[in-house]
């Protein structure tokens, strides 16, 4: 069989795992890559570049000549519109093809997905076993069984729905990364991305993980670890072939078991022994993860404040944690000389201007090396929703929007030419590292409007430059690397076309 992954922008771990599965059962297996240059949050978007850099008609000439059987899509909420543009003009230049969604967006809301003509199989939850029953479910001619995990639309309209099986439990088990697929398209001698464990035992209420746990129909245990052997044999392997120099561990709370991270750090520090980054949380750290974290080669750590206001943030965000944590983790990364990144979302439903000055006066005596703000994203079924819903932020009408992925709100959302406090504040904790001591105190949200649109636009460049290369921040390599490589990758696609049509 031969099957084709649509990808949006950045490399998504769950097509690698998906592409070595039908590598392994012997299928053929491409990527057509939709790279987005100049048309995303890196940039800010210039669409004269995008229209110049966009790949579109090499894409569909690409799937024209292969005909697959199968194109997959993985999605979040934020690239769902964008993917629904693909599939619909892949099904009509493969009209014969199947073509099925997963992702986070797919599994909270299943039945607007399944709603649209073109998509034949939607996969909820995690996808290993039902994307392999997919592709035998087309082999043998879609008959009416049953597919677990999966929805699909009989020939006539009918959708059978599957059981919803157990989170996989046993993580070894599960195909490696196939990184073979990145390798025109990623700088993978930069930078490595990889997952040690699935699961958060949290329940923030704007995160999908207190949704997505509930799905299966059977119990099972939601948080799990690979094993160490399994992971130093991913890393090592990989290490000698793609020859890469630095490591980002993606799981959500990779110091979440400290016993398993002793452990696997001690491994990692005699086989691996390369820089990487990962993601703390401030009631787990402390001094001897500090350490342990430090002497494996951790040089960039990531958490999460969200909120500086200690009742609002429990009570909106379902995240109990103190300040007291907050400093304490800022202290020890700062000793230890680990960078640190802050998360801060930007339009949380409810929150006040009084409480982004408290977060500012906060950052004054207590500054990240990095302060990372994001703009409030609401993702279907997420319990942050009923919040803005009571608060009339929300009403039925963009909870609609949401489910569709049209939500008006997103991480890429920068006003930054606007008047609320929002976007003050926004633009304030991005340049607020950056700032030497004495202008900090002085940087006030009233100062703030007063700076000119353009003016922003250059203090945040300046800013976003100075600390990336103070910290030697390992994303910002990571994304100048890919944007120069899919530039030239695109410049050549562009290329080989016009000499194939002379």
């Amino acid at each position: 069989m031969k099957i084709v992954f649509f990808n949006i922008s950045h490399e998504n771990l769950a097509v690698s795992i998906l592409s070595a599965i039908a590598k392994k059962e012997g299928h053929s297996v491409k990527l057509l890559h939709i790279p987005n240059l100049f048309n995303n949050s890196f940039t800010m978007g210039y669409k004269r570049l995008a229209k110049l850099f966009n790949n579109d008609k090499d894409l569909f000439r690409q799937l024209e000549t292969y005909q697959p059987d199968l194109i997959a899509f993985s999605v979040v909420t934020f690239h769902y519109q964008q993917a629904l543009h693909y599939a619909e003009i892949s099904k009509k230049i493969c009209p014969r093809t199947k073509i099925v969604f997963g992702g986070i967006h797919v599994s909270c809301v299943p039945e607007v997905v399944i709603a649209n003509d073109f998509i034949d199989y939607i996969v909820i939850g995690e996808g290993e076993i039902a994307f392999s029953q997919i592709i035998k479910h087309i082999e043998k001619g879609s008959p009416p069984e049953p597919i677990v995990n999966t929805w699909y639309k009989t020939k006539d309209k009918t959708i059978i729905k599957g059981k919803q099986l157990g989170f996989i439990q046993d993580l070894d088990n599960t195909s490696p990364f196939d990184k073979e697929i990145w390798k025109e398209i990623l700088p993978l001698k930069t930078y490595y991305l990889t997952m040690t464990s699935r699961g958060c035992p949290y329940n923030c209420t704007y995160c999908f993980n207190h949704f997505f746990r509930d799905i299966p129909q059977e119990k099972s245990k939601y948080v799990r670890h690979r094993s160490i052997e399994n992971i130093i044999k991913e890393l090592t392997t990989n290490k000698s072939r793609l020859n890469f120099k630095t490591i980002e561990f993606w799981d959500d709370i990779f110091i979440l078991d400290k016993k398993w991270l002793k452990e696997f750090l001690e491994a990692y520090k005699k086989k691996v022994a390369l820089p990487f980054k990962c993601y703390i949380h401030v009631d787990l750290f402390d001094e001897e993860t500090a350490i342990m974290l430090k002497d494996a080669g951790c040089k960039w750590a990531d958490f999460g404040i969200q909120s500086i206001n200690e009742e609002y943030r429990k009570k909106y965000l379902n995240r109990p944690g103190t300040n007291t944590n907050i400093i304490k983790t800022l202290k020890l990364l700062k000793k230890h000389k680990i960078v640190s990144f802050a998360d801060y979302i930007i339009g949380l439903p409810g929150d006040t201007l009084k409480n982004f000055e408290e977060a500012r006066l906060f950052f004054l005596e207590n500054m990240p090396d990095i302060i990372e703000p994001y703009w409030m994203s609401y993702h279907p079924k997420t319990e942050i929703i009923e919040k803005a819903l009571e608060l009339k932020i929300l009403d039925e009408e963009k909870i609609d929007l949401i489910n569709h992925g049209k939500n008006p709100h997103s991480y890429y959302e920068s006003c930054l030419g606007g008047q609320d406090f929002h976007s003050q504040y926004y633009f304030i904790f991005k340049v607020f590292p950056s700032l030497p001591v004495f202008l900090r105190k002085k940087f006030t949200y009233k100062l703030a409007q007063k700076i000119p649109y353009f003016m922003k636009f250059i203090f945040l460049g300046c800013s976003f430059i100075y600390l990336s290369f103070k910290h030697n921040n390992l994303r910002t390599k990571y994304l100048i690397m890919l944007y120069i490589k899919q530039i030239f990758w695109t410049l050549n696609r562009k290329l080989l076309k016009n000499i194939i049509k002379k």
